[in-house]
């Protein structure tokens, strides 16, 4: 009796390592795949949207220079800058650029590239689960990139291509470029607000005034840090070089479908941005409407209950393959039990991993 229950302990434990070694490779290899196919699929949604828009080939100094008279800008930042003292409320005019093309969750919106370490994705709308599954994602309720304001991007650094894997490695004046459908737009990486030589610094989930108006015209990108683990976040701020078009001067956002409302950040001219000389000294401003570091890198706690359930089907299965191999044969049973095992196991792993915060 003692032999077979430690036979049975032994196998147990096995088939757990065995598992857990298959959901390590589904992490680091099966998202890969996930994103690598949404990427493809969003590149050609994107292109097609590029092809009809009518101000595509236009750079963003071309857009400030021949359509518009010139305005007074912000001056962009050298290094980090707190917000103004007073927040400007989040403000939505012009209305073919914001309201006139409606953009939905999971939406091709923008073509990121970041030539130091290699990146260039298309980022989707939104930073729910499934969005950052497809590629980096825009916060929505921050401006669409080039426009006025804090753009702000989310993506993952171990899985699902990794887009944000390296953006450690940025240094300030290394340069970032997104295009949209209304032009290229190009932004340098500035200081930390700690340390002036580098490019990124950390907050905890629970700091959203990163996504805050600052008073001038900023991109923030962030991410999980460590790598691995989803306890604090990582995040990179670049300033944009080029001034935006005059008509997003007043900041613009996407208009999302089904939305009640439309929020962005507002640059007012002029306005003055003090040095903080820590991370805790630029806590002071109203980010935009519910704003979350946690939304899409913190998990869904939603998915905990088919997580279990898949978990179930599995051992069920598993345990109806063991008992048809011993009542017939090992190899035959196994070969029918396999495809169908798969399946399971594959469904069971996706579960597992929206449930898990974001690595």
């Amino acid at each position: 009796m003692l032999a077979r229950a430690l036979s049975a302990v032994g196998r147990t434990l096995i088939g757990a390592g065995v598992l857990l070694l298959l959901f390590v490779a589904f992490q680091l290899w099966g998202t890969g795949l996930h994103e690598a196919r949404a990427q493809d699929a969003l590149g050609t949604e994107f292109t097609e949207r590029l092809a009809s828009a009518p101000d595509v080939a236009k750079t963003a100094s071309e857009l400030t220079s021949k359509d518009t008279p010139t305005t007074s800008e912000t001056p962009a930042p050298t290094t980090f800058a707190a917000p103004p003292a007073t927040a400007t409320p989040p403000a939505t005019t012009d209305p073919d650029r914001a309201s006139g093309a409606e953009v939905r969750p999971g939406d091709a919106i923008a073509r990121i590239r970041i030539p130091k370490i290699g990146v260039d994705k298309i980022v989707v709308e939104g930073v729910s689960v499934d969005d950052l599954r497809k590629g980096p994602g825009h916060y929505r309720g921050t401006p669409q990139p080039g426009d006025a304001g804090n753009a702000a991007i989310a993506g993952h650094r171990t899985t699902y291509g990794a887009p944000f894997s390296e953006i450690d490695r940025l240094a300030p004046g290394d340069q970032i470029l997104v295009t949209t459908l209304h032009g290229t737009w190009t932004y340098e990486v500035i200081g930390s607000p700690d340390d002036p030589t580098s490019g990124h610094f950390i907050v905890t989930p629970e700091d959203v005034w990163v996504l805050g108006d600052f008073g001038d015209n900023r991109l923030t990108l962030t991410a999980c840090h460590p790598k691995f683990s989803a306890s604090q976040r990582i995040v990179v701020v670049a300033k944009l070089v080029d001034p935006p078009p005059p008509s997003t001067a007043a900041a613009t956002i996407a208009t999302v479908r089904g939305a009640s409302s439309s929020a962005g950040a507002s640059a007012t001219a002029g306005s003055g941005a003090v040095e903080p000389t820590s991370v805790e000294a630029a806590d002071a401003t109203a980010a935009p409407a519910d704003p979350s570091l946690d939304e899409g890198l913190g998990g869904d706690p939603s998915a905990r209950n088919p997580a279990l359930l898949w978990g179930l089907v599995f051992i069920t299965l598993l345990a109806g393959v063991w008992q048809l191999a011993r009542g017939w044969r090992r190899i035959p049973a196994y070969a029918v039990g396999a495809v169908p095992m798969v399946i399971v196991l594959f469904s069971w792993f996706e579960q597992i991993d929206r449930w898990m915060p974001a690595r």
